[in-house]
């Protein structure tokens, strides 16, 4: 396999300790040291991500919301 350098920020959480992404980036970096193929390791690189910017969460957390929100326009309208 070809030499990476994949280095994350510390490593450590806010109060000491493991950070609570780091096993996701270990996950990932054992990976890509693996892999014939950073193409191999995409799942491995979205769930570190997921983890560092939550933005599937988000999404979904937005949606969930605009679909109550929606609900309850409906019901104040009477359309339900």
């Amino acid at each position: 396999a070809r030499e990476t350098h994949l280095v994350m920020a510390s490593g450590f959480g806010v109060n000491g300790g493991t950070g609570r992404c780091y096993p996701f980036f270990q996950d990932y970096v054992t990976c890509i040291r693996s892999a014939e193929l950073p193409s191999a390791c995409t799942e491995k690189r979205e769930d570190y991500f997921e983890c560092l910017h939550h933005r599937k969460e988000f999404t979904r957390l937005n949606l969930i919301l605009a679909e109550a929100a929606k609900q309850e326009q409906a019901r104040k309208e009477g359309k339900v």
